[in-house]
Formats: C-alpha cells, sequence, structure tokens
C-alpha cells in the first residue's frame, strides 16, 4: 500500500466486479481516489430521515421513533455493520393554521465497514417546514445539518512489507506512514417532499433530496482529495386500496459519482382486526408482505408487522445476485427494523354512555 493512498469507504455493490473481489479476498482497505460512499438500506422507506430531511414530521401522529440495522457480507469476511436511529415530531400544528406544520427531527448512524472497522459516525438535525393546500395534498421542504466523525483502527492489518517470502511475519516492520485514526467533518443536506390524493382514490408521495451540499473533506491523511461528494436521492411510493390487501408500490433512486443505486418494488398489507367506525380511536393491526429489486445487486424480500397503528417491526434479507454471487452464495445482508408512533394525548370522540375514562 502506498502511502500516499487515500483510504475510502468502498461498499461493495458499488464499486466493479474486480474490486469487489479484491475487498472480500484480502479483508483490508483498498488504495482507490474514489470518493467515500454514503451508508444505504433495503428498507430504505423505514429510514425516514437517511433518505430526506423533509420527511420530519411527515407521521400520522405526534411523534416517531425509528432504529434500523444492517449487517453485510457476513459470509465472505468481516461484515459492514450499519445502525441508524431517529426521532421526529410535527410542532406547532395547531397554532400555525391551515394545516401547516413545523417537522423537527433528530438522527444518527453508525457505519463500520472490514476488519479496520473503517467507517463514519454522524448526527443530524432536521427541520422541515409544511404547507397543506385541500385535502391530504401536502409540500415539505426539509433542511439538515449535522457533524460527523470518520475513523479506522489500523491496529493488526497485514503490510506487504510483512511478507518474508514464505509467510507473513507480524515481527516485520510496516513501512508505511499511518495516518490519523479520525477526523471530523460539519454536513449539511436539503430536500423537499410532496404527497396527495388522486380522484380515484389511490395516494402518492414523491421527494427528492441532496446531501453533502458543501462536500466536507473527509481524509484521513489531512487531504482535500477525499471529499464526501453531492448525494442525489428520489423517492415515491403510491397507496392502493382493494378488496382485501391494500398494495404500495415504491421505489427509491440515489447517484453519488459514479455510484448508482435504483431500488424497486413495493408491499402488499391486509389489516388484522376492526377499526372503530364512530370514534377517531383506530387500534387494528396489519401485517405486511414484500420483495424489492437493487438493480444490478439484490433481490430484496420483506417482512413487516404493525401493531395497533403503534408499533412497526421489519425484518429483510438481500439475497446477492450481483457477479460477487459465486463467492457469497447468493448471501448478503440481514436488515431489521423497529418504528414506533405516538400520541401525545387521546383524541377518542366521546359517546353517550361511553365507558371510555
Amino acid at each position: 500500500m502506498r502511502k500516499n493512498a487515500t483510504i475510502t469507504a468502498l461498499r461493495p455493490e458499488s464499486i466493479g466486479a474486480a474490486w469487489r473481489l479484491l475487498f472480500v479476498v484480502l479483508g483490508l482497505l483498498l488504495r482507490s481516489v474514489m470518493m467515500g460512499q454514503d451508508v444505504h438500506f433495503g428498507q430504505f422507506f423505514n429510514a425516514p430521515l437517511v433518505i430526506n430531511p423533509a420527511n420530519a414530521g411527515d407521521i400520522e401522529g405526534d411523534q416517531r421513533f425509528a432504529l434500523i440495522h444492517r449487517e453485510q457480507w457476513r459470509s465472505v469476511g468481516s461484515p459492514f455493520r450499519t445502525d441508524a436511529f431517529s426521532y421526529d415530531a410535527p410542532v406547532l400544528s395547531g397554532k400555525l393554521g391551515g394545516g401547516r406544520y413545523l417537522g423537527l427531527g433528530l438522527s444518527a448512524f453508525s457505519d463500520k465497514a472490514g476488519t479496520s472497522q473503517f467507517g463514519d459516525t454522524q448526527g443530524n438535525l432536521s427541520v422541515a417546514y409544511a404547507i397543506r393546500s385541500g385535502h391530504g395534498s401536502l409540500l415539505a421542504f426539509g433542511l439538515q445539518g449535522g457533524y460527523g466523525q470518520r475513523s479506522a483502527s489500523l491496529d493488526g492489518m497485514r503490510w506487504d512489507s510483512q511478507y518474508n517470502g514464505a509467510g507473513y511475519d507480524p515481527s516485520l516492520p510496516t513501512n508505511e506512514s499511518i495516518p490519523n485514526s479520525r477526523t471530523s467533518f460539519v454536513d449539511f443536506s436539503a430536500g423537499m417532499l410532496a404527497k396527495g390524493e388522486l380522484k380515484s382514490g389511490v395516494q402518492w408521495k414523491g421527494g427528492a433530496s441532496v446531501f453533502h451540499l458543501n462536500q466536507p473533506q473527509v481524509s484521513l491523511f489531512g487531504s482535500s482529495e477525499d471529499r464526501l461528494m453531492h448525494r442525489f436521492v428520489a423517492h415515491g411510493e403510491l397507496r392502493m386500496d382493494g378488496k382485501r390487501w391494500i398494495w404500495l408500490p415504491k421505489f427509491f433512486v440515489a447517484q453519488q459519482g459514479a455510484s448508482r443505486e435504483i431500488n424497486i418494488g413495493g408491499l402488499m398489507h391486509r389489516r388484522i382486526g376492526v377499526d372503530s367506525r364512530y370514534t377517531t380511536d383506530k387500534n387494528s393491526s396489519a401485517l405486511y408482505f414484500g420483495c424489492f429489486y437493487r438493480v444490478n445487486d439484490a433481490i430484496v424480500p420483506m417482512v413487516q408487522f404493525e401493531w395497533q397503528r403503534k408499533l412497526v417491526g421489519a425484518i429483510s434479507y438481500d439475497i446477492n445476485i450481483s457477479k460477487l454471487r459465486t463467492q457469497t452464495i447468493y448471501r448478503g445482508a440481514m436488515e431489521l427494523s423497529l418504528q414506533w408512533i405516538g400520541v401525545f394525548r387521546d383524541k377518542r370522540m366521546r359517546l353517550p354512555n361511553s365507558t371510555l375514562r
């Protein structure tokens, strides 16, 4: 490894097949002048503030907690691990009038890759302002600012100078100039969100966002060459009510430098239990089944369960179909998510002779 090489957190699904195989076989960080790539999730819709700051406050409730965990490439070496947390709420909706609200969100993620535990840790604050026009329609604009750290632990890594001709000898010097183990940066992003309902009753939602507006420098060497490139995101979904099932087609597209991710698919769900017809109290549950296709990379089946419109848990698995499938034996990533959507007060209507307290 050259002393002046730039180390970046490369994702196997976003680089060429030859680089993927070399990354897996060596279990090391590669030499590359490519810019660092962002975290991503198969359940992109369950990581709302990761894909768009304008999603802050866009919930059917008063507050939302979201957790998501992803573990990738365990079958072929040291896994990638990504964890994200978010909390958001619509505030001032009663004071702004006209269905407007101010959405506030707090989010954080940790992404660790490979043997060196190379990765990013970042915390963000999101602010969104939403304007409603007509029944069910909404237009929101969001801004996000955060503070992050990129780090690596290079202890125990193997270098070419430590091979004596017969094998690896850890007592030999590395002959490498070890970079700083941590660097910090400030990051800014923006996005917009729109949603509404067609005359046919089909509900739609779509958004677009741009991350790393300031393209922060993230090199452990102090070089200005390694920056987080702009990440452009577009996402959307429909809700179509059937006689028994509700259909939710979704898509997600992201472009960052030369790396592109396209994720298309959908969910179908059926409610379990009966909501009240006479009050605003709705506490039925729902079971979801779905499948997504990440173009040229993976098929992602998933199951999701919603308990009384409050607690949502989901599990999905990436079945790898990329050129790396021979090494992975089609195994990719396990992903788990959990959301809780709550209300601050009971909004149910009281009926005559009601037993509500």
